[in-house]
């Protein structure tokens, strides 16, 4: 027996070592983890980069469809006639004008003083008007006229300013071409006017003014009667010094739509600069009736008929001025100024006082009415 069982042990352990051999045989290493950190990381990348670049792509024209102006509905057209204009002149304008023989030697002292009734703060500069969104004031209903038709010939100071622009040799593209089409777009041309508009905002915005220049020319020859469009390309115009072209923009805009006083104020202010009285007073008189309740505009034309030695008009135009702005001392000494240049040396007295009072003066106007009331 006792052989037997020692068989059985060596068979039974032998059995073992045979198991663990193959177990051993069978256990291999598993295999390496593919380490993927780097794929996900260049995802993560790219997917940061691309959010980058869809933000860079949409701020441009966020802000272009923020600033876009909706269409402006067209009044009827309104001929002004302001005389032939002589060429730019890029030096500032002269301070005093040379008087007409019947103006008096306080008249004359008036007229010296344009730059400084006309100051920064009065917001009368060449393109300070057409910083705002152009807009057109509600007005009273007046008579009916006969529609513009499409062979009726352009308004006499578009056309004035065409034949000035078109002998004027320029490197850029000439603004006199927009006189032959001024009828308002359609629909779907309306639709590629404004497009074409917000573009052109996305290169002034980009500095590249010239293309946004040529960009506005190009809509204004198809929609003469966008609004928002002749606005921009007035002021870049202005600011690049093309002021002959400027002035037929604006001219062609008045024609279209008298009730743009802001319009009226540059092209009279281009005139003035160019000692064109007589044609800023035409300018102004024409859209008027739109600016009843505009100080800055009043008074402008106030000054420009004192300059002309209509005192009397000043005057009206003045205390229509005061009206609207009661606090504004600049129109309170002009007044005084008129009235004084009319023979009204009391009421001017009263009028330099209310100006004194007001406490809105600057240094030099404070110093003209004291010297005034001295």
């Amino acid at each position: 027996m006792s052989l037997i069982n020692q068989m059985l042990k060596d068979l039974d352990a032998r059995h073992d070592a045979d198991a663990r051999a193959r177990l051993h045989r069978e256990v291999r290493p598993l295999p390496a983890a593919n380490d993927n950190r780097g794929l996900r990381l260049t995802i993560a990348v790219l997917a940061v980069l691309a959010l980058l670049a869809s933000a860079w792509w949409a701020y441009p024209r966020l802000i272009a469809e923020q600033r876009s102006v909706p269409p402006v509905t067209v009044a009827a057209a309104v001929p002004v006639a302001p005389a032939a204009v002589s060429a730019p002149v890029a030096a500032p304008p002269v301070a005093a004008v040379v008087a007409p023989a019947a103006v008096s030697p306080v008249a004359a002292e008036a007229a010296s003083i344009p730059d400084a009734m006309l100051d920064g703060s009065s917001g009368l500069k060449m393109s300070a008007m057409l910083d705002r969104a152009p807009e057109t004031p509600p007005v009273e209903p007046r008579p009916a006229r006969t529609p513009l038709r499409r062979d009726a010939p352009a308004a006499p100071p578009a056309a004035a300013a065409s034949e000035r622009m078109a002998k004027a040799e320029t490197p850029s593209k000439p603004a006199a071409a927009l006189v032959e089409k001024q009828l308002p777009a359609g629909k779907g041309g309306r639709e590629q006017s404004e497009a074409d508009y917000r573009r052109a905002m996305m290169l002034v915005n980009g500095a590249r003014v010239q293309e946004a220049t040529d960009v506005l020319l190009d809509v204004l020859s198809r929609d003469g009667s966008h609004t928002a469009s002749r606005q921009l390309l007035a002021r870049l115009l202005i600011e690049q010094r093309r002021l002959d072209e400027a002035y037929a923009i604006l001219a062609e805009g008045l024609a279209l739509q008298p009730g743009q006083v802001g319009w009226a104020m540059t092209l009279a202010r281009l005139q003035v600069e160019r000692s064109d009285l007589a044609g800023a007073a035409r300018t102004l008189q024409a859209s008027q009736q739109y600016a009843a309740g505009n100080a800055d505009y009043l008074g402008f034309a106030a000054h420009v008929q004192q300059r002309l030695g209509q005192h009397k008009a000043a005057v009206e135009l003045y205390q229509g001025a005061i009206r609207v702005a009661p606090g504004e001392g600049r129109w309170w000494l002009g007044l005084g100024l008129a009235l004084e240049s009319d023979q009204r040396a009391a009421e001017a007295r009263e009028a330099f006082l209310r100006a004194r009072a007001t406490g809105s003066l600057n240094p030099d106007l404070q110093a003209l009415v004291d010297q005034k009331l001295r």
